[in-house]
């Protein structure tokens, strides 16, 4: 009796598991995304445009893709015009991340605008995260990409563009 009771404590700690493990991961998984976006509307007082029909868009791109591109979201910050400094922003989106992703991109112009560019490995997954201020407005951007295709995309960009057949015309090669 005792070993068809642990039995089937097992069972029930497996079923468990396999519901809720994916639950939490996919829960963390977007937690980036809305940490830096709730670090900008708390210290600049305003709130971020989220794109109608997101969940639709995210759909067109994984199916445009063949899946290599999924896990999107975007938020926009119309009118940020109290940020006194780039670098301040910079900052706010460092420490928003944390440790796990890596600063891959910077680009600063004179005029105060940033576009910064993080990544993060996940798997056969690469996620990147996109923020461009210019002019007193902030994008936002999270995507997971399929890593062979970045990497197939970053030796050979003009190449794997013309592969791919975008337009379904039956001219291009998928990668």
């Amino acid at each position: 009796m005792k070993t068809v009771s642990l039995a089937l404590g097992a069972i029930l700690l497996a079923a468990v598991t396999m519901v809720v493990l994916p639950i939490t991961v996919r829960a963390a998984s977007g937690h980036d995304f809305d940490a830096v976006v709730s670090a900008v509307e708390h210290r600049y007082d305003t709130r971020a445009e989220k794109v109608p029909m997101m969940g639709f868009v995210n759909f067109c791109a994984w199916a445009a893709t063949g899946g290599g591109v999924k896990g999107m979201k975007i938020a926009e910050f119309d009118h940020l015009d109290n940020v006194s400094d780039s670098a301040e922003l910079e900052k706010l989106v460092d420490d928003s991340l944390g440790g796990a992703w890596q600063r891959f991109i910077v680009d600063r112009s004179r005029n105060g605008e940033v576009d910064l560019i993080y990544v993060q490995p996940s798997g056969s997954s690469m996620r990147m995260l996109i923020t461009d201020y210019e002019h007193g407005e902030l994008d936002v951007v999270r995507v997971e990409v399929n890593a062979d295709r970045l990497k197939h995309w970053m030796r050979d960009p003009e190449g794997s563009a013309k592969r791919h057949d975008y337009g379904g015309d039956g001219k291009g090669v998928p990668d």
